[in-house]
């Protein structure tokens, strides 16, 4: 599909996904381990959403954490089927932090973007 290419370009349309996804992770990872992921569970403690997390995923580990936290980021991502669903409680989503909700979708949707951009390429490739 890109052999005809440049390989300038041919590395930037590989490269880019990875960096992207990369990215994300990167920030999951920063609230993981930061005091942004004590201040996001005591914003959400009338939201279902939390137990229903962390019960699945734990919280002991940092990759629990980044679990947790792609949860969180679907209801948050969400928040009128996630209230209506009673995953999330409408005041825990009217005084969720401003900053650390743009921080968590930012990081969600460059991982989703990297995911289905490298899972786009390499379905396209099993076609050819």
């Amino acid at each position: 599909m890109i052999e005809h290419l440049d390989v300038k370009l041919r590395l930037f349309l590989l490269g880019t996904p990875i960096c992207l996804a990369l990215i994300g992770l990167v920030s999951d990872l920063h609230i993981a381990c930061s005091r942004q992921y004590k201040e996001m569970t005591s914003a959400l403690q009338r939201s279902a959403c939390l137990p229903f997390a962390t019960g699945m995923w734990g919280e002991k580990k940092i990759g629990s954490r980044v679990l947790v936290i792609s949860v969180i980021a679907g209801a948050i991502g969400s928040p009128a089927s996630s209230i209506r669903s009673g995953l999330l409680d409408e005041q825990d989503h009217l005084q969720f932090p401003e900053k650390l909700r743009r921080k968590i979708l930012i990081a969600s949707s460059l991982n989703t973007i990297g995911i289905a951009w490298i899972a786009i390429y390499y379905l396209t490739k099993l076609l050819d």
